[in-house]
C-alpha cells in the first residue's frame, strides 16, 4: 500500500464503490421445452396469479415458435419502428435528440416497448457509460408487484429496483400480456395438427389390400410375408392363387375438418392481435379490404398513442437525469397529416378551403416572390426562347383563375420527368386494345385522375346482366314449387340503382388505386406490371365473387318476394344449403332450419349470408312442419354468436338485402359514405367527360320541334286519370305515379308557366328518353334522381322522378333553358345543363352525332 492511500485510510477516507450492474449480476437458465397442453396453461396462469411467472414465460417462448403469431405480432412492432418520430421543444427539434432516435438502440427500445402489450412487462437496465444502451430484464426474473429482480428464477428475494433511477418498467404490474389470450389458440392448432398428421400417415397414402382362402392357411402366411418383405416397394411377389388390391382413400373423409379447425384458430390468433385478419388472409373485395384495413390501422394508432406516452412519462425523466437536453420537450410521431397525396389534397380542396401555401410547404417548394423567374408548362409557340416565365402575383379579389389546371396537374407539370426516368412519354392505345390497358395507359398520361365511364359500363353492364337473367328466369336453387317471374318492376328498379351506385363506387376506387401506383412507380414498366396486378383483382377476380353474389341475391329476392306474396300459404320457412363439398361448416348448421315466416330472426339470416352464398329458403305447409320450434330458435341464436356470423356481419351481411332491393350494403362499397356523399365525388362528370356532344349539338340532330298540346289541365286530368292519380309508363315499362297534388302544382298553380302545353312532350320523354341520368337533382346528398332529356330542334324537355316509399313518383317536368336572353354569359348556360346533365349517365340514344356506346 502506498504512503498516499495510507493516509488517506488513516484520515476516515472510503474507496469509492463500483456499482455492478443488476443484469450482470443474474444467472439465466434455459428455457424449458416440453410438451405444452391446455392443462399446462391453466396451471401456469393460476402460478402466475400469485406472482410466480415463470412457467407462463416459458410458455409463451413455446408460443411465439408459431408463424402465425410472430408474423401477427411483427405487423404491430414493425408499424412503430416504420413510422418517422422526433424530439421537439417549443415544437423544434434538438439535434442531439435527433441523433439518438437514429440509432439501432432507440429502435431496440420502441421494440421492448411495444413487446410489454404482448408479455404484459419489460424492465429495462439503462447505460450511459459508452453513449446511450439499455439490457432488458429477463422476464422470468421480474417481481413487479415488489419491484425485486431475482438472481436466480426461483428465489424469494431480490435486488429491489424501486427507486433505481437507472431502470424503468414498462407495463402494469398485473398485466399477463396478449399471448396470453393467443396461447389456448396455438396450443389447439398444434394438438390438430398432429391429428391431421396422423390421418394423413394412416389415409393419406394407397393401401394393399391381400385376399386369401379362407381353408389355406399357407396362402396366409406366405400374403402376410410378401407384404413385409415389399415394405415402401412399389412391387410385392406373391402366390399365382393370392388376390391384390390398391386402394385410394377418397371421399369426404378427406381430413378437411382439421385444415378448418387450423384455419379457425389462425382467424382467432390473428383477431386477437390485429383485430381481423384479411390483411393476413386473402379476402373477396376491396370494400372487405378496406374495412379490415381500417381496424388494423386503429390498432396502429392505439400502438403508436402507446409508445409516445410511455418515452414521454419515462423514459424523457431519465435523459434529463443523464443531462440530455430534453427540459420541455417530448417524443412525437410524425403526423399522419404530413402523408397526404395528392389525389387527397384535390378532394379535400373540394371540400374545404386549404391556402396555396400549404402545398409549397407539404411538397417542399419554395413560394416564387413577385417577379421571380418559374417553371411552367412549356408553351405551345415557345420558339427559340427557352427563358422561363415570370411569376404572376394574383390580383386580390379576382374571380376567375387564369391557370385553370387541377391542382395534381399543377404539381405534376413541377416533376414531370420523375416518374418517367425511362423516357417512355405518351403510351397510345388504340380503340380495340384490352380494357385494362386503355386504362393503364390513360392514368400514365395524366387524363384518368377521378372517374372513367368505360369502367363504369362495363361493371354496370355486368351487374345487370347478372340480377335480369336471375329475374327472369327464375331463381335456380329454389324449390320448384315456388319458382316464378319477378314482376314487381318498382323493387327491380331499386335493385339496379343499387347496382350502379356500387359500380360507380368502384370505378372511383379502381381509377384511385392506378393514380396512387403512378405516383409511388418510378419508370412505366414498374407502374404497368403493378397497375396489371391491380386490375387483374378488380376487373377479374373480385368482379366474378361480385358477380355470383350479384346473381344469388337477384334468386334469393326473387324467391322471397314471392314467399311474402304466398305467406298464407307458406306460412313456415325452411333454410336449406346446397349441401355440397363447398358448402360452409357455419351454414351447415342452419341447413333444415324452418322458423315461421314472420319471425325477426329472418331478417338476419336471410341467405345470401356472405360472398357467393348459396343458401336458399322454401316455403312449408303448415301440415309440413313437425318439428320443435324452439329448439330451431336456439340453432339460429347459436349460429348468430359464430365467428363466421360475426365476420359476415362486419362485412356487410346479416341483413335482409332481399328485402330492402339491396344487391350490395352501404358497408359494402369501395368508397365510405357512398352513396350517401356520392355528389361529392361525381359533380364533375357532366355530359362532356362522359363524351356527349354538346346540347346544341343534340338540338340539331333531333327530328322535329316540341310538340305542343292544346288541352286544357283539366282534360288531360280527366283522360288520364284514375282512382284519384294518374298512372303512366317509362322507356323501360315501369309504372310512374302522378299524385293530384303533383299534378296541379305544375299545371294549375299560381304563377305557373303553362306547363300543362308541353304534357305530350313529357309522355315522348318517358317513353322514349335522349338521355337518362342517375344524380342528385332533387336531394343534393344522393344519386337518386332519374333525369330524362328529351331532344327537340327548338327546346329540351327534361322529366325527373324518383322512388318514394312504395312508388315511382313523377316529380316534374319543365323546359331547359337553352337559350340566354340579352348578354347574359355563355358559361351561365353550359352551368344549366351541367345540372341537368351530370352524375351517373344509364341511357343515352344512339346518334349521329354521339359516339357508339351504350351502357
Amino acid at each position: 500500500m502506498t504512503n498516499r492511500k495510507r493516509k488517506k485510510q488513516q484520515a476516515g477516507a472510503v474507496p469509492k464503490k463500483i456499482v455492478t450492474p443488476v443484469y450482470n449480476q443474474i444467472l439465466v437458465q434455459p428455457v424449458h421445452r416440453g410438451i405444452n397442453d391446455i392443462g399446462i396453461w391453466k396451471s401456469a396462469l393460476r402460478a402466475a396469479d400469485m406472482g410466480l411467472r415463470s412457467k407462463l414465460y416459458d410458455l409463451y417462448e413455446d408460443i411465439l415458435m408459431d408463424g402465425t403469431v410472430t408474423d401477427a405480432i411483427g405487423k404491430r412492432i414493425e408499424a412503430i419502428t416504420d413510422c418517422d418520430i422526433n424530439f421537439t421543444v417549443n415544437k423544434k427539434e434538438v439535434p442531439r435528440m435527433t441523433e439518438l432516435i437514429d440509432t439501432v438502440e432507440f429502435e431496440n427500445q420502441l421494440k421492448e416497448i411495444m413487446w410489454t402489450l404482448f408479455w404484459g412487462i419489460s424492465v429495462d437496465e439503462y447505460s450511459f457509460v459508452n453513449g446511450f444502451d439499455f439490457n432488458s430484464i429477463p422476464r422470468k426474473h421480474i417481481r413487479p408487484k415488489e419491484k425485486l429482480i431475482l438472481r436466480r428464477q426461483y428465489d424469494t428475494d431480490g435486488i429491489s429496483y424501486s427507486d433505481d433511477g437507472m431502470i424503468i418498467q414498462w407495463g402494469e404490474d398485473d398485466d399477463l400480456g396478449l399471448l396470453l389470450k393467443v396461447a389456448p389458440y396455438v396450443i389447439y392448432k398444434r394438438g390438430g395438427f398432429g391429428d391431421w398428421a396422423q390421418f394423413v400417415e394412416l389415409f393419406g397414402m394407397p393401401q394393399r389390400i391381400g385376399k386369401y382362402n379362407s381353408m389355406d392357411e399357407q396362402s396366409r402366411r406366405l400374403l402376410i410375408q410378401a407384404f413385409e418383405e415389399a415394405g415402401s416397394a412399389p412391387y410385392i411377389v406373391i402366390p399365382k392363387e393370392s388376390d391384390v388390391e390398391q386402394t385410394t382413400l377418397s371421399g369426404s373423409s378427406n381430413g378437411a375438418l382439421y385444415n378448418d379447425f387450423r384455419n379457425a384458430c389462425n382467424e382467432e390468433i390473428l383477431i386477437t392481435v390485429l383485430g381481423q385478419t384479411m390483411t393476413t388472409k386473402d379476402g373477396a373485395s376491396l370494400s372487405q379490404s378496406k374495412v379490415h384495413m381500417e381496424v388494423q390501422e386503429k390498432k396502429h394508432r392505439s400502438d403508436r398513442r402507446f409508445v409516445i406516452r410511455m418515452l414521454n412519462k419515462y423514459f424523457v425523466p431519465l435523459l434529463e437525469s443523464r443531462g440530455y437536453p430534453v427540459h420541455g420537450g417530448k417524443f412525437s410521431f410524425v403526423d399522419k397529416k404530413d402523408e397526404l397525396t395528392v389525389s387527397d389534397l384535390k378532394t379535400l380542396s373540394t371540400m374545404i378551403p386549404i391556402p396555396r401555401s400549404y402545398g409549397y410547404e407539404k411538397y417542399g417548394i419554395p413560394e416564387p416572390k413577385d417577379g421571380e423567374e418559374v417553371f411552367m408548362g412549356a408553351p405551345a409557340d415557345t420558339g427559340n426562347d427557352d427563358r422561363p416565365a415570370k411569376a404572376v402575383k394574383p390580383q386580390v379579389g379576382t374571380v376567375e383563375n387564369a391557370d385553370e389546371r387541377t391542382l395534381w396537374e399543377r404539381i405534376k407539370s413541377f416533376f414531370v420527368a420523375a416518374p418517367h426516368p425511362g423516357g417512355a412519354g405518351i403510351i397510345r392505345m388504340s380503340d380495340t386494345s384490352p380494357l385494362d390497358e386503355r386504362l393503364i395507359a390513360a392514368v400514365w398520361n395524366g387524363e384518368l385522375a377521378g372517374f372513367s365511364p368505360e369502367l363504369f359500363r362495363f361493371f354496370a353492364e355486368d351487374f345487370l346482366k347478372a340480377v335480369r337473367t336471375a329475374f327472369e328466369e327464375g331463381p335456380r336453387n329454389a324449390d320448384v314449387g315456388v319458382a316464378y317471374k319477378l314482376s314487381d318492376d318498382l323493387f327491380r328498379m331499386a335493385t339496379e340503382q343499387n347496382l350502379f351506385h356500387f359500380s360507380a363506387a368502384k370505378t372511383l376506387a379502381e381509377i384511385q388505386e392506378l393514380n396512387r401506383l403512378f405516383r409511388e412507380s418510378g419508370s412505366f414498366g414498374e407502374f404497368h406490371r403493378r397497375a396489371k396486378e391491380t386490375t387483374e383483382v378488380f376487373n377479374k377476380t373480385w368482379q366474378r365473387t361480385e358477380y355470383e353474389t350479384a346473381v344469388l341475391t337477384a334468386e334469393g329476392m326473387s324467391t322471397y318476394r314471392k314467399l311474402r306474396t304466398k305467406k298464407k300459404v307458406y306460412p313456415f320457412w325452411e333454410y336449406l344449403t346446397v349441401n355440397d363439398g363447398r358448402v360452409r361448416e357455419e351454414h351447415m348448421k342452419l341447413h333444415g332450419v324452418i322458423l315461421p315466416e314472420n319471425d325477426p330472426r329472418w331478417n338476419k339470416i336471410y341467405p345470401p349470408n356472405g360472398w357467393a352464398c348459396r343458401c336458399l329458403v322454401t316455403g312449408r305447409m303448415k301440415h309440413q312442419v313437425k318439428v320443435d320450434l324452439e329448439e330451431m330458435r336456439r340453432r339460429v341464436d347459436d349460429f348468430l354468436k359464430t365467428a363466421e356470423w360475426k365476420k359476415a356481419e362486419a362485412q356487410g351481411w346479416g341483413v335482409n338485402r332481399c328485402d330492402s332491393a339491396q344487391v350490395f350494403t352501404a358497408d359494402q362499397m369501395y368508397i365510405r359514405k357512398f352513396p350517401q356523399q356520392a355528389s361529392s365525388y361525381l359533380k364533375d362528370m357532366t355530359a362532356e367527360r362522359w363524351n356527349l356532344p354538346g346540347v346544341q349539338a343534340m338540338k340539331r340532330d333531333a327530328s322535329g320541334n316540341i310538340p305542343v298540346s292544346g288541352r286544357s289541365e283539366q282534360e288531360v286530368w280527366e283522360t288520364y286519370a284514375e282512382d284519384g292519380r294518374i298512372v303512366l309508363t317509362d322507356y323501360d315499362g315501369r309504372k310512374v305515379v302522378v299524385e293530384k297534388k303533383q299534378f296541379d302544382s305544375h299545371t294549375a298553380g299560381k304563377g305557373r308557366d303553362n306547363r300543362i302545353r308541353y304534357w305530350d312532350a313529357m309522355l315522348e320523354a318517358l317513353h322514349a328518353p335522349d338521355e337518362v341520368w342517375l344524380n342528385d337533382e332533387i336531394k343534393h346528398d344522393l344519386l337518386d334522381t332519374y333525369c330524362l332529356l328529351k331532344y327537340y330542334r327548338d327546346e329540351v324537355l327534361a322529366v325527373n322522378y324518383r322512388i318514394e316509399g312504395e312508388k315511382l313518383v313523377l316529380k316534374t317536368w319543365y323546359v331547359m333553358q337553352t337559350r340566354t336572353p340579352g348578354n347574359r354569359k355563355v358559361n351561365l348556360k353550359k352551368e344549366i345543363w351541367d345540372k341537368r346533365r351530370r352524375g351517373l349517365l344509364i341511357k343515352k340514344r344512339r346518334s349521329a352525332s354521339s359516339r357508339p356506346s351504350e351502357p
